[in-house]
């Protein structure tokens, strides 16, 4: 489809200097995103070579992509009124698919263009009239899936601060840090009288899987973002040495500081086939 803007590959690649892509902005200057994804430029031609430009990094112990905002005029089309694409149909180049079709960022686009199309009912418009600051406050404020719009390394939606610097970045992406890491606490003097956020936890107390078991073992670091755990315990286990992996910001911070030979205990999923211990929780004994 051909949509009022188009998602190219430029848009969707790291800064210079930085592991983000910029944030999507409208001709005013106001940003756009109404969804996100963070896959790498994924393309496959038998025979031949086609090089793209890198967009991978590492993050949490694993490779994954540069996190990258989607805009909202990606769903309208250039020339047709009463009508919102969503799943794979955006107006995207051929590059640029290779990232933005997969199920994750697939899942955000359509919840955008549901909430949209509710809105643009409600309100009596057309989906190019919707203001999209209007649809971005009720995806953040969407009581059962609140969506992240903007990508953050550290900050996942159930941190108190989290709608706070979603808002703040939407409002001033000047500030939107290169590196994608939001400040750790948010200044009294910037916070809401009636929002206390972060006031006694940094990190929120995050949900176990009911399949984590307890591990035991040495750290290895084999290099930045490169971890490995040489089991000790469960003794059944003691001669794997797993890739040691994360999704929790708080978890991926201490893989950072902690340095080879130490024993930690780990709470976690072991994924046998692919060789990686998902860590929920870590401590080092």
């Amino acid at each position: 489809m051909q949509g009022l803007v188009t998602v190219r590959e430029q848009d969707i690649l790291p800064q210079p200097g930085g592991q983000v892509a910029p944030l999507p902005l409208d001709g005013t200057g106001r940003v756009e995103a109404i969804a996100l994804g963070n896959y790498a430029n994924d393309h496959h031609y038998p025979g031949m070579e086609f090089p793209l430009q890198p967009k991978s990094i590492r993050w949490g112990g694993r490779w994954t992509g540069t996190p990258f905002a989607l805009p909202y005029r990606c769903l309208i089309p250039a020339e047709m009124d009463g009508l919102l694409v969503c799943e794979k149909n955006i107006s995207v180049s051929h590059i640029a698919n290779g990232a933005t079709r997969l199920q994750p960022a697939v899942l955000g686009i359509g919840q955008a263009a549901g909430m949209a199309a509710a809105l643009c009912v409600e309100q009596g418009c057309q989906p190019r009239d919707l203001p999209v600051r209007v649809l971005q406050e009720a995806l953040l404020k969407d009581p059962v899936a609140p969506p992240m719009l903007v990508p953050l390394f550290n900050l996942t939606p159930e941190h108190p601060d989290w709608l706070y610097w979603q808002q703040y970045y939407l409002e001033c992406p000047e500030a939107y840090p290169l590196d994608g890491y939001c400040p750790e606490r948010i200044d009294s003097e910037q916070t809401e009288p009636s929002r206390q956020l972060g006031a006694t936890s940094r990190f929120p107390q995050r949900a176990q899987s009911p399949h984590a078991q307890f591990f035991v073992g040495s750290f290895q670091r084999r290099g930045e973002q490169d971890y490995r755990l040489s089991l000790s315990q469960p003794l059944a286990l003691a001669e794997l040495t797993p890739a040691l992996v994360t999704l929790s910001p708080e978890v991926d911070q201490q893989l950072r500081q902690f340095v080879s030979g130490q024993i930690l205990e780990v709470e976690g999923c072991l994924n046998d086939s692919g060789n990686w211990l998902l860590a929920v929780t870590v401590r080092a004994m």
